[in-house]
């Protein structure tokens, strides 16, 4: 069992009865389908993050050039936010959001909101980082030896997926022509 379903199964976070908790019925997640080419090929990570809702805002603040908690919220729809708190009370269950650590790159302030109004302490979201290609590097001689069984073992241990035909090409690509990364 990956650790996403571990999280869930102990209600460690209280917001993810309010979204889709399985990665891959979303386009929104590349990296959970295909992690290794999105590190090498696309040169960033996704991780699963438990965080309050508060401090989502907060970090998305930062994104926007270090902007205050309530310039944040500047663009955002209470209207929107009321109708997703009323869906999510019926049931209703919406992608996770993400921000892009460092960057503006984000989607998820009225589900957030919306988990404040009622009283969700814990949410899930997804941290997108660019990495360089020092932190690449580092990466792949830390899994260049692994057979493919024990790669897709070891990114299902992390949450992924486990890894598919195109992580394992762009593995072997990487390995062969470093240069062209």
């Amino acid at each position: 069992m990956n650790h996403i379903l571990e999280f869930k199964k102990y209600n460690f976070c209280d917001g993810c009865q309010y979204f889709e908790m399985d990665l891959s019925k979303s386009y929104m997640y590349p990296a959970y389908e295909n992690p290794i080419y999105s590190l090498v090929y696309k040169q960033t990570v996704e991780e699963l993050e438990f965080i309050s809702p508060k401090e989502y805002i907060y970090k998305i603040a930062l994104g926007f050039g270090n902007l205050s908690y309530d310039d944040a919220l500047l663009p955002v729809s209470d209207k929107l936010v009321n109708k997703y708190a009323e869906d999510m009370k019926n049931g209703d269950k919406f992608p996770i959001g993400y921000y892009t650590d460092g960057s503006s790159a984000q989607e998820g302030r009225h589900r957030a909101l919306a988990l404040m109004k009622l009283g969700v302490e814990i949410m899930p979201v997804i941290k997108r980082t660019n990495v360089s290609k020092k932190y690449i590097q580092l990466e792949v001689e830390l899994i260049k030896d692994f057979t493919r069984e024990e790669l897709n073992n070891y990114y299902i241990s992390k949450g992924y997926n486990g890894i598919t035909d195109l992580d394992w090409r762009e593995l072997q690509s990487y390995l062969k022509y470093p240069e062209r990364y």
